[in-house]
């Protein structure tokens, strides 16, 4: 994947670039991974696997384990490039949704102790009156949908904020109130990952067990577990060591070419939504938590039937058996089904998961956003590729074309900033002549090297950069594990018409300014034009359609980190100059007909009413004016 750090001599290298640890036993040589590597072979191969792609690498550490310890430890690379700081044992990383584990495992542990009923409305656990955003009050949300992602929430522009260390809510309940997202859809329509959902569970937790969730995690995860070097609090009250050591870490983007390398500085935020992305620690540490998965009596609950249950599924690719989610679980189809879970944040990725057959796991971290070839490249080494089933035959392809426009539904769906969808979240998918695809709009690539490789009737292993992903593509929705995709009736017609509203009102902007420049060069040099009131009409249209346009652009730009008032008052605002835009443009046709002017001016006259009325229709459509739903 990317990176490239200065050059070093083949032998300096493999001593300071490379570090690794083993722990393999006599017995464990003789076993072998999913994929066919044996145990004490393990190590080499990552060695090889990382050595291959050090132009991509930062650092990466990587714990691969079983029911009866850790079999192979690496670090690689460094925490801090520009101060020579290597990446070891002690160094901490954020975890992101990786922390999402922590949530789940805490349901199960109040599920076992009778605090909890999974298929029970989760308005019984809340105070009255909590849930203040639901389009369907009368269709049961349990805890199910909520592990699931499909209780029906669209996402919230503010609801995973990044906020400067210090600026959190002062409290769980705080944050879960001020960040609620609308239910965009029925319970079970969609998968849409939510974060906002996984901290709602968190609470939750909060609430039947009397205890704060961090005080909770830390009494029941993490003491169990002898996790001492693991934070779950959004400022790291609960572990001044992670605190301090988090400090040393440098976060980073390299790439191949080193033009687009990027250096990111400590890159340290608060998660206001803490329970969904806040987690960070060792890799020692991660690593002992996805060994209490595997090991032989889990440590996390009371009875193993608990964790029996957890594995068991809760959501499926629709219309199939295939497996998507397990009580939280994401599942991930290599030769064998895994489960586990990935996560970002603005500096680091992380991912843990295990065969729950075999007991294989790994842990993987690294100091860099996004990155793929690492965190999902190393599990697919470990467990194999999906084409490498025994039940696996060779597919050439698929009865139907499975092209389109495709919109996330792990957006902003309805509402006052359903426009974000369109611009952010397509995902555009093109046949090719030689039957594979490309993911392209209008000629320009979005998925350099994206491929899709038909596996079954209707299913494909969506491969990219490491990463080896399951897809499910029939009847217009595109499902990946954890979010679903909804082909367009119109193809790319509102992704245009967004970026159009948008480059149409700069450019009226801009005729204004001009205008009004040449208004005030008039007036000095006393040479004033007769404006009627047509043109009047025309300026204040024009005006309408730059004001809009700067604003859409703006929001969309910082729609990360907008404070929610501010989109509620610009969706009112939408709503009264799109009835002003209509009864302008209503009054500019009727002085058109009644006037008597040339051809040509009533015919620019009658555009400008058109599109003063145009204006008003994206406004509908884009539901611009329902600042309730945010």
């Amino acid at each position: 994947m990317k990176r490239i750090i200065s050059v070093m001599a083949a032998l300096a290298m493999a001593a300071a670039f490379f570090g690794s640890g083993f722990t393999v036993s006599a017995a464990e040589s003789e076993k072998i991974t999913p994929s066919g590597i044996a145990y004490d072979q393990i190590g080499s191969s990552i060695d090889r696997y990382i050595k291959e792609r050090e132009v991509g690498l930062a650092s990466c550490e990587v714990s691969v384990f079983d029911g009866e310890g850790e079999i192979f430890n690496g670090c690689y690379g460094y925490a801090d490039i520009e101060n020579n700081l290597r990446a070891d044992a002690e160094t901490v990383y954020e975890w992101g949704s990786t922390s999402k584990i922590l949530v789940w495992t805490s349901v199960m542990q109040q599920w076992e102790r009778g605090n909890l009923d999974l298929h029970a409305d989760i308005r019984e656990y809340l105070p009255e009156g909590f849930l203040t955003k639901l389009q369907y009050p009368d269709e049961k949300i349990t805890m199910l949908h909520l592990m699931s992602h499909n209780a029906g929430f669209q996402e919230s522009y503010y609801e995973n904020q990044q906020a400067a260390p210090d600026d959190v809510y002062d409290s769980l309940e705080d944050a879960v109130k001020s960040c609620q997202c609308y239910q965009a859809f029925h319970v079970g329509e969609y998968t849409a990952y939510s974060n906002w959902g996984n901290a709602l569970a968190a609470y939750i937790v909060e609430r039947t067990s009397g205890t704060d969730y961090v005080t909770y995690v830390n009494r029941n995860i993490f003491a169990p577990l002898g996790m001492k070097h693991t934070s779950v609090d959004p400022q790291q009250k609960d572990n001044q060591w992670v605190s301090e050591r988090r400090r040393e870490l440098k976060c980073y983007a390299r790439y191949e070419d080193e033009r687009y390398n990027e250096d990111f500085g400590e890159c340290r935020n608060a998660v206001q939504l803490f329970p969904a992305g806040a987690a960070m620690g060792t890799l020692k540490d991660l690593s002992k938590l996805g060994r209490a998965f595997v090991s032989e009596e889990c440590p996390l609950f009371a009875k193993n039937s608990t964790r029996a249950e957890m594995f068991k599924a809760t959501s499926f690719f629709r219309d199939t058996n295939v497996k998507k989610n397990c009580h939280g679980l994401w599942v991930e189809h290599h030769k064998v089904d895994t489960l586990g879970h990935g996560g970002n944040t603005g500096g680091c990725t992380a991912n843990l998961e295990f065969d729950p057959v075999s007991g294989l796991g790994v842990a993987v971290l690294t100091n860099e956003c996004g990155e793929t070839a690492f965190c999902s490249g190393i599990p697919v080494l470990l467990y194999g590729h999906y084409t490498d089933r025994e039940a696996y035959r060779s597919v050439s392809g698929n009865e139907s074309d499975i092209s389109g426009v495709y919109y996330c539904k792990r957006a902003i769906c309805e509402g006052s900033a359903s426009a974000g969808q369109y611009m952010g979240g397509v995902f555009p998918l093109v046949q090719n002549d030689d039957g594979s695809y490309s993911v392209k709009l209008f000629g320009l690539s979005f998925g350099e090297g994206l491929a899709f490789v038909p596996v079954g009737h209707n299913q494909y292993i969506m491969e990219d950069n490491g990463m080896e992903m399951l897809v499910t593509i029939k009847d217009g929705v595109f499902e990946m594990g954890y979010m679903d995709y909804i082909r367009s009736d119109t193809g790319a017609a509102p992704t245009v018409l967004c970026f159009g509203f948008i480059l149409f009102g700069l450019l009226c902007a801009a005729v204004v300014v001009v205008k009004f420049i040449v208004l005030i060069v008039r007036k000095i040099r006393k040479t004033g034009k007769e404006y009627t009131l047509a043109d009047k009409q025309i300026w204040l249209g024009q005006l309408i359609y730059g004001g809009s346009g700067i604003i859409l652009a703006l929001f969309l730009l910082i729609i990360g980190s907008t404070n929610p008032v501010f989109t509620a008052v610009s969706a009112v605002l939408a709503a009264v100059v799109a009835l002003v835009s209509l009864a302008n443009s209503g009054i500019l046709c009727y002085h058109t007909i009644k006037s008597d002017v040339r051809t040509r001016t009533k015919i620019k006259q009658y555009v400008w009413a058109a599109l003063g009325i145009a204006y008003v229709a994206f406004i509908i459509g884009m539901q611009l004016y329902r600042f309730w739903t945010l």
